[in-house]
């Protein structure tokens, strides 16, 4: 079951209900958007922070899309912040090479920006359709869909090397 935004009527009252009614999708959404190095926990965190100093919650009209960019933000933010780590490093640490012993699968949404990422989330897994996904995010539906194509064509090019026959046809096809 996916959240949804609810209607004025059945919306809470005060900020603190209103984020704990938000807080399980957002923590899923920051989850799949940040990079692995990024705790989910303090995506949202910093995302609340930052449009608590703007806003109260219970004022804004999409509570959850004006945080869902936040974390985007938060994220794009965090991985500015990382380049710039990553380019100054070589000069501290010499010629050590990090090698990782244990790749997972999720490394491979690596290949996805942020927001290709939140896109395949919200249409993919919380089946939110292209126009909901899109009002979230702050894009138009069409660039959502053209993203969202794109996306998972990108995954499917990343996984086909990892992709092998579990029984390959012997010599006389049987």
């Amino acid at each position: 079951m996916t959240w949804r935004e609810p209607d004025e009527a059945d919306r809470p009252t005060n900020s603190s209900a209103l984020f704990a009614s938000l807080y399980p999708s957002l923590r899923r959404f920051a989850a799949v958007v940040g990079d692995l190095d990024m705790d989910p926990d303090d995506l949202v965190q910093d995302a609340l922070v930052a449009t608590l100093d703007r806003h109260d919650l219970v004022e804004l009209r999409m509570p959850a899309a004006y945080l869902r960019q936040a974390i985007l933000h938060q994220v794009s933010n965090r991985r500015r912040r990382a380049g710039v780590l990553r380019r100054l490093l070589p000069r501290l640490a010499g010629d050590t090479v990090h090698v990782d012993h244990h790749p997972s699968d999720l490394s491979l949404l690596d290949v996805l920006s942020p927001v290709d990422r939140a896109v395949v989330f919200l249409v993919d897994v919380e089946r939110f359709g292209a126009d909901e996904a899109a009002a979230h995010l702050g894009l138009t539906p069409a660039a959502t869909r053209k993203r969202a194509s794109r996306a998972r064509a990108q995954l499917r090019r990343a996984l086909q090397p990892a992709l092998t026959l579990l029984h390959p046809p012997d010599e006389e096809g049987t």
